[in-house]
């Protein structure tokens, strides 16, 4: 309320202590005073009458620092400010600029504000306007006249409660996950510890488990999509524990969980394995949804749960890209293993930065002209070091960690810089085909991205073939059909790798259309009956030839093999016997040899 500073008359005072302190008052033109003094907690008054803010201030001194604020405006500036250091405000409701109600509602909107206890000064008995600054979030009422004692209880119980709710709040921070609500990795370990200790004759077994290719799920449909996932495995694994005798499970990091719980044989684990599968399966995005899964075997309930997650971590890496078998168990052997890849996933990103990642070239022969038709561009890693490292060495690791997208777009960056810079020099040329891996697929920018390689270089579509190999196929056939659709329509041509090593390769073909068929001669190389196994690729070739596709030969390393795929109509071949894979200006030489 408004009051004119030279009314200091007993009658507007609550008492007469008030009434002499307000003579000699420190805060009288004297704006330092307002000022937090430090080890002190500060309270912050609100209000547009001069002598209410130097009565409470009085009242108030001796326990706190004072700062004041003539209208809602300069109290919520003040607020924002000092937030850290006020401990509660004392807030009159009716005040010019912004009046408290507004005040109030404008504090509720900021997050940080939210624990500073409001407590409203009101002279009049009004419930309407008392409901609605409960409403907007005042903490207590004190009512004038003023009376000493009980500001100064509520005043403390107000700010006692506010600590407790920080203090709540600091130890829910510090035990649970704020995304998934479950327990966080120090409070998931400790409780582990504590569950294992109480039950030391008891078998359990501790499981690590992550999403296959979360990083994608994030890159391609956004954080959002990937943070709502990973509140469905909280809730999933929520309702599991529910159901056990015991059990303690957390969120360890990213996409990382962990569950501990009894032990009674494989086929219980198994199966609870298999029911988060199908769980997962079921939730709504257009992505094969796979967990890795880790298991440890707790056998001396001692060991630092620490431990036990590492040895459930190392197994989980070796199964990573398993679309088989989603889970493994730990034994001795993983940790050299794990060593070794390692060392290659910390050398990836300065390898590709440095150009380490090289193309080599594998040429395609015509088998009846025996002629040149074009090569296959292969990743060789030429390490300053390590010299040549086989791709069989770090293809699959990159597979795992999902680093294989970025690889896979170098070697057909160069692979369209080689074939421009063949063409400037006025070489012959073929198309040259480059590997598109499972991983790449799941990127909805593919076909544009593909695209945009070749407008680059200036180089025509047909002069790009693309590899995928026939196990992608199986993942996701409507989301195959669709891309292979989309990149044909642009003139690129598809060939299908390694058919005839999966189980339902006549059902991928009668329903995904494709340009060409390679055929691995080595998944027919340890047969035990030769005939059966030349048999086998004399009907698909025939298959391929009634149905309009060429097919290429891999893997030939024989003349006879040779020969053999000529006399039954294959098109063209692929191997050791007619050239081994070759560097950038080898595979240049041939071409002006052979073109």
């Amino acid at each position: 309320m408004e009051a004119q500073e030279s009314q200091t008359t007993n009658a507007a005072l609550p008492d007469e202590e008030n009434a002499d302190s307000i003579i000699d008052s420190p805060f009288r033109n004297n704006p330092k005073s307002d000022m937090p003094s430090s080890g002190r907690p500060s309270v912050l008054i609100a209000d547009d009458s001069g002598v209410n803010r130097e009565i409470l201030a009085r009242i108030l001194r001796d326990e706190y620092s004072i700062l004041t604020a003539e209208n809602g405006l300069t109290a919520l500036s003040l607020l924002r400010q000092q937030d850290r250091n006020i401990a509660a405000v004392l807030l009159d409701i009716e005040m010019p600029i912004m009046d408290g109600h507004e005040f109030l509602e404008k504090k509720a909107e900021i997050a940080e504000l939210g624990n500073i206890p409001v407590i409203v000064v009101t002279s009049n008995n009004d419930p309407e306007n008392e409901l609605r600054a409960l409403r907007a979030g005042a903490w207590d009422f004190v009512t004038k006249p003023y009376k000493s004692e009980i500001i100064r209880f509520r005043l403390k119980n107000a700010i006692l409660r506010s600590q407790l709710s920080a203090f709540d709040e600091l130890k829910y921070l510090a035990e649970y996950d704020t995304l998934t609500g479950i327990f966080n990795k120090t409070k998931f370990f400790a409780a582990t510890h504590e569950m294992l200790m109480a039950n030391p004759s008891e078998s359990f077994v501790f499981i690590r488990f992550d999403i296959d290719r979360f990083n994608l799920i994030n890159s391609y449909y956004g954080s959002q999509e990937g943070d709502t996932l990973l509140r469905y495995i909280g809730k999933m694994l929520s309702r599991f524990a529910r159901l056990q005798t015991k059990c303690t499970f957390g969120r360890i990091e990213a996409d990382v969980f962990g569950v501990c719980f009894p032990f009674t044989g494989m086929a219980q684990l198994t199966e609870i394995i298999d029911r988060g599968r199908a769980c997962l399966k079921e939730y709504r995005l257009n992505f094969d949804i796979v967990p890795t899964c880790g298991i440890y075997f707790v056998e001396d309930h001692s060991i630092p749960v620490d431990r036990m997650y590492d040895k459930a971590n190392l197994a989980a890496k070796q199964c990573k890209g398993d679309y088989i078998n989603s889970f493994k168990v730990y034994d001795e052997e993983m940790g050299r293993a794990v060593e070794k890849e390692q060392e290659i996933t910390n050398e990836m990103n300065i390898a590709l930065e440095q150009g380490q990642f090289l193309p080599y070239f594998q040429p395609k022969f015509n088998l009846r002209t025996r002629c040149l038709a074009g090569a296959e561009a292969l990743v060789r890693w030429q390490h300053p070091v390590k010299k040549l490292i086989s791709p069989a060495d770090f293809i699959p690791i990159f597979e795992r960690n999902g680093f294989i997208s970025k690889l896979d777009y170098c070697i057909w960056e160069q692979t369209c810089r080689l074939i421009r810079s063949w063409s400037e020099k006025g070489q012959p040329l073929h198309p040259i085909s480059v590997n598109v891996s499972r991983v790449d697929l799941y990127n909805p920018h593919l076909v544009e991205n593909i695209c945009l390689l070749t407008a680059r270089y200036g180089i025509p579509s047909t002069l790009l073939n693309l590899e995928i190999t026939e196990s992608a196929y199986m993942d996701n056939p409507e989301m195959m059909k669709k891309i292979t659709g989309q990149l044909q329509q642009k003139g690129f041509s598809i060939l299908m790798d390694d058919f005839g090593s999966g189980y339902s390769s006549l059902n991928v073909l009668k329903d995904i259309s494709v340009d060409v068929l390679k055929i691995d001669m080595r998944f027919l190389s340890d047969t035990a009956s030769p005939e059966r196994g030349r048999s086998i690729i004399t009907s698909i070739i025939r298959m391929a030839q009634t149905l309009g596709i060429p097919t290429v030969a891999e893997g030939v390393e024989r003349a006879e093999q040779a020969d053999f795929l000529r006399d039954i109509g294959c098109d063209y071949g692929q191997g050791y016997y007619f050239a081994k894979p070759m560097p950038a200006s080898d595979y240049e030489k041939l071409l002006a040899k052979n073109g």
